[in-house]
């Protein structure tokens, strides 16, 4: 290849350059800025009371008297719990309700339950059972 091939490969390289430039300067000049919008949704979760009515003489209204009455201050098993009902004179006409009692009043908040950490020679697991510490602001007690 002699110099006059090369100087005129370079000389044609250099036109194509500055076609390019001018091409990309009129191709940036139409692009409007460019911006990128994201939402992100707000999640508002609105809690609510919901008033439930208990009669004092229901199986669950007693364990509550319990719960208020500091019976339930400590941790107790269903056991314990059903005892003092009877003791009380408030025995339950099934004593198998007594654990599904207490199951729901757990899961209205206003009872917390525990596994015992004890060996039980039993199948079924013990559970705990203690009163909530705001059971009393959950509670209202009409005369």
């Amino acid at each position: 290849m002699n110099h006059q091939n090369l100087e005129k490969i370079v000389e044609d390289l250099k036109h194509r350059i500055e076609i390019l430039e001018l091409a990309l300067d009129t191709i940036l000049k139409k692009v409007p800025e460019v911006r990128i919008s994201i939402e992100i949704p707000k999640i508002i979760l609105e809690k609510k009371p919901v008033f439930v009515k208990i009669k004092s003489s229901e199986l669950h209204g007693r364990i509550i008297l319990l719960a208020l009455d500091g019976f339930l201050d400590n941790w107790r098993t269903a056991g314990d719990i059903t005892t003092e009902l009877v003791r009380r004179g408030w025995a339950p006409r099934d004593f198998k309700e007594v654990r599904p009692v207490l199951e729901h009043l757990v899961s209205l908040g206003l009872i917390n339950r525990v596994r015992s950490t004890k060996k039980n020679k039993g199948r079924r697991a013990k559970w705990l059972y203690k009163a909530s510490e705001d059971i009393e602001q959950k509670v209202e007690l009409l005369h």
